[in-house]
């Protein structure tokens, strides 16, 4: 992809555990990212889990920096941001990555304490990365702001209500920051992934009690997607050769039925 050497990329949702046989989706854009030449910042809520994403990139002989952060607290993203611009001096790419799934359940069985969580991870922490990473990129004139939706950011699913809502919401401020900042020279763009194997599906057999099989199968694709190619995705929107998509949400879902 044109322009991504020796850019840096923070990563939020980065990490990856040790006993994980397979890929999450965050780790696998660390490496991919990498591969391209730019430098990591990989970002997750335990220093372990985000080293052990590094410690990959390093072996692919990438560079990468491994934080810790919580995406709700305020004063744990800026103190993770200032981390990184210490370290390299700028921030070119932010990934938004970090998120939560919902309760699978629908609207009136969802308690409280729930929706916020996921509206606190989902759509929050979106929010205040962003807002903690912009200011330098605003100072540079420069910037990618990539913000990982879903699917169902698009359409109602059995997901449920509080994660249908925080990803609409993550679409939406996606659109609102390539607004207020686009003729400042920051490009913002969202990706809305389908369903993915991602390392908590690893070595599990495909059967019609598998996650969200019914979906999935009724799509064009007609399977599962696999962690490569959202990371490919992501090194697309990072990269130049996707320098005028703005404001837009690419899905790559296999073509998810809508309803």
């Amino acid at each position: 992809m044109r322009g991504l050497r020796d850019k840096v990329v923070l990563v939020t949702g980065g990490g990856h555990g040790r006993e994980q046989a397979g890929s999450s989706l965050g780790q696998a854009m660390c490496v991919e990212l990498a591969k391209e030449g730019a430098k990591i910042v990989v970002a997750d809520l335990t220093q372990d889990r985000a080293e052990a994403t590094a410690e990959e990139v390093r072996a692919e002989g990438g560079e990468a920096l491994a934080l810790p952060v919580d995406v709700v607290n305020e004063a744990s993203v800026k103190e993770m941001v200032d981390a990184a611009l210490a370290h390299f001096g700028r921030i070119d790419v932010l990934v938004n990555n970090a998120g939560v799934f919902g309760a699978y359940v629908p609207l009136l069985e969802i308690e409280t304490s729930q929706w916020e969580t996921v509206m606190d991870v989902d759509l929050k922490g979106v929010f205040l990365v962003t807002k903690a990473v912009l200011p330098s990129m605003l100072e540079r004139g420069e910037g990618v702001v990539i913000n990982v939706s879903s699917a169902s950011g698009l359409v109602a699913s059995e997901v449920g209500a509080e994660y249908t809502t925080a990803k609409h919401g993550v679409i939406g401020l996606t659109k609102q920051i390539s607004y207020d900042y686009g003729h400042q020279g920051i490009r913002a763009v969202g990706i809305g992934p389908g369903v993915i194997k991602t390392a908590a599906f690893e070595g599990a057999e495909i059967t019609p009690d598998f996650p969200f099989y019914d979906l999935t199968m009724q799509a064009p694709a007609g399977r599962y997607g696999e962690v490569i190619e959202i990371a490919r995705a992501v090194c697309f929107l990072a990269s130049d050769d996707a320098s005028f998509i703005h404001g837009h949400t690419i899905p790559v879902d296999g073509g998810s039925p809508t309803r």
